[in-house]
C-alpha cells in the first residue's frame, strides 16, 4: 500500500515539475522593425551588469526580419540590447515576455508586444 501511495505521489510531482517548466519557458521572435540592419543582439537579467552571447554571431538582422529565440526561467525582468550598423548600441529595459509570441524593435527604443 505504501508503496502504491509513494508511487502517485512521485508520478504527481513529476507532472507538476514538467507543467512549471513549461509555464517557465517560451519561444520568442524578435523582429527588426527599425530602419536599420542589427549586427548584435543580446539578452540579460535587467538586475545583470554582464551582456549574454551575441544571439546574431555573424548573422545580421535586416530590417522586417526576424529571429526565433528560446527563453527558460522567469519571463520578466529582461533587457535586450541590439548593435547597429555603426555599432551603436540600443537598449530596451525590463522587458516582460509573459504571454508574448513576437515582439517588434523600434528605432525609437521601444517595442511593440504581441
Amino acid at each position: 500500500m505504501f508503496k502504491k501511495q509513494y508511487t502517485t505521489v512521485l508520478a504527481m510531482l513529476t507532472v507538476f515539475l514538467l507543467l512549471a517548466g513549461t509555464a517557465l519557458a517560451a519561444e520568442i521572435t524578435v523582429m527588426n522593425g527599425t530602419s536599420f540592419e542589427l549586427h548584435g543582439l543580446a539578452l540579460s537579467a535587467s538586475e545583470s551588469n554582464d551582456w549574454g552571447d551575441d544571439l546574431l554571431g555573424d548573422d545580421i538582422l535586416k530590417p522586417g526580419e526576424g529571429l526565433t529565440i528560446n527563453l527558460s526561467g522567469s519571463l520578466s525582468g529582461w533587457d535586450m540590447a541590439v548593435v547597429d550598423d555603426e555599432g551603436q548600441q540600443l537598449e530596451f529595459k525590463n522587458l516582460n515576455f509573459s504571454n508574448v509570441h513576437k515582439i517588434t524593435l523600434l528605432s525609437d527604443g521601444t517595442a511593440v508586444f504581441e
